[in-house]
Parts: C-alpha cells; sequence; structure tokens
C-alpha cells in the first residue's frame, strides 16, 4: 500500500455501552493497528494493558478525562495519551470524544530499545503544552504552526506532533525515506493533500497513510484551513535513525 485515505463519513462506529472503536486502514503496516474511537457523553472507555503493544491516542473532539497510574488527566482540548504497557486505564466522556489509536506491536529489539531510553509512560500531553517548532517545509512564511508531541528514540520508533496552517499556506516535503506517515485530520480542516502525484481532499475526521519516502503536500484554499496531527514511524527495526542516501524504499 503506497498511500490510502479513509473518510470520516466510511468509518462505521458500533456503540456497546456508549462505547465504540472499529479497525481502519488495514494492511497499512505490517505492525500497527489503526482504529477509529468514540465516548458517547457519560460513558467511559476501560482499556486494559498489553506489554507487547503500545497504544497511542490522539484525542480530537470532546472533554473528558483520563485516569492512569494514579493520575487524572484532564481532556480540554486535542490531547495524546501513551498508555502504559504495564497498567490499565479509564477515560471518561463529559461531551462525546472522539479518538483514533495507534496500536504498535513491539519486537524484542523494540522492547530492548525500550529498555534502554524511554520517556516515562502513561504519558498525557495537551497540544497547547508540546514544543513549537520550525521546519523548512513550508509553503509560505508566517502561516503555519509545528507542534512536537514526542521525538525519535524518545517513544521506541514513533514520532508524533501537529501541523497547522492557514488559507494560501501548507506544507510540502520530499519524503522521508526511512519514516511512514499517518495524518489524523480534526478542527477546522478542509486543504487538498497530494502523495506522489496524486491529490485528494481532506477534511476533520479524515486519516490518511503515506508510505515511507513518497513526496507529499499540503495546499489550503482561500477558504481553508488545515489542522492535523501526523504520527510517524521508522520502518526500520534496527538503526532506525541511520540515514540512507538512497532509502530503504526505491527513489520515486
Amino acid at each position: 500500500m503506497d498511500y490510502a485515505n479513509v473518510r470520516s463519513e466510511d468509518i462505521d462506529l458500533t456503540f456497546v455501552n456508549g462505547v465504540a472503536e472499529t479497525e481502519i486502514l488495514s494492511g497499512a503496516l505490517p505492525n500497527v493497528k489503526t482504529y477509529r474511537g468514540a465516548i458517547k457523553a457519560g460513558a467511559t472507555l476501560s482499556a486494559n494493558a498489553n506489554p507487547r503493544i503500545l497504544s497511542s491516542y490522539i484525542i480530537q473532539d470532546g472533554n473528558g478525562y483520563i485516569v492512569a497510574s494514579k493520575k487524572v488527566h484532564e481532556i480540554t482540548e486535542l490531547s495524546f495519551f501513551f498508555a502504559s504497557l504495564e497498567e490499565p486505564f479509564t477515560m471518561t466522556a463529559f461531551t462525546d470524544i472522539t479518538y483514533t489509536k495507534f496500536d504498535l506491536y513491539l519486537s524484542d529489539y523494540d522492547l530492548q530499545r525500550y529498555d534502554e531510553s524511554h520517556l516515562v509512560l502513561p504519558l498525557f500531553r495537551k497540544e497547547s503544552d508540546c514544543l513549537v517548532y520550525t521546519q523548512n517545509v513550508k509553503l509560505t512564511e508566517n502561516d503555519t504552526e509545528q507542534r512536537s508531541v514526542v521525538v525519535g528514540k524518545q517513544m521506541i520508533r514513533i514520532v508524533m506532533g501537529s501541523n497547522h496552517a492557514e488559507a494560501g499556506s501548507g506544507f510540502y516535503e520530499i519524503g522521508h525515506a526511512a519514516v511512514a506517515q499517518y495524518n489524523i485530520c480534526h478542527g477546522r480542516c478542509n486543504f487538498t493533500m497530494e502523495v506522489d502525484g496524486h491529490k485528494f481532499h481532506q477534511k476533520a475526521g479524515d486519516v490518511c497513510y503515506i508510505k515511507a519516502g513518497l513526496p507529499h503536500g499540503s495546499q489550503v484554499p482561500a477558504d481553508g484551513h488545515l489542522d492535523y496531527v501526523y504520527y510517524e514511524l521508522y520502518v526500520q527495526e534496527k538503526d532506525f535513525l541511520k540515514v540512507f542516501p538512497e532509502g530503504p524504499f526505491p527513489e520515486k
């Protein structure tokens, strides 16, 4: 699969006790499963821990709170939660919550690297608490904002952050030779995504996948806006931060 786009209206959610979760983008990467989930106001999601699965939640809509490791985290804006490998947690909705979840299935080598160095789990961050950074991939100046949630080696192979762009702006990258990328659209999202020369519309609730090495970019129309979270994963198990000029995939 080179790239794929899942539209929000095509995601079918079946609720049980006010909670629903369904897999999307099946088959994009063999060691990652992607889910769209929702919690109705007043309902609670209870999740068990798995020592071989690192679950990352992007909470894109709604208010509520997470109870994890005897701490309470308030959900009042776009938020990010990395669950513990050892302890369960609960997420309760005050208003309807929508989230996107990534389950990274850990290899023995992943666990070895995790034991050597990692951010302490569980980890909760609101977008407003994340660091603002700049990268030379903007189409125009002063109309974009990028925030970092986690970077390479902090959370095994995961890199996560958020991108914002105003009308007439956007981003373009020649392609990450070693990193596959998922984009989770939220907020007022309305823009055109281009992957390897193919264009498609993106709006709030949509999720797309981009294979490592493919050039990709975004263009925001005059009446549009860009809000998305990127979940990137180094696809090589070992030496995944090493630069390979030729890339692990054929040049595009």
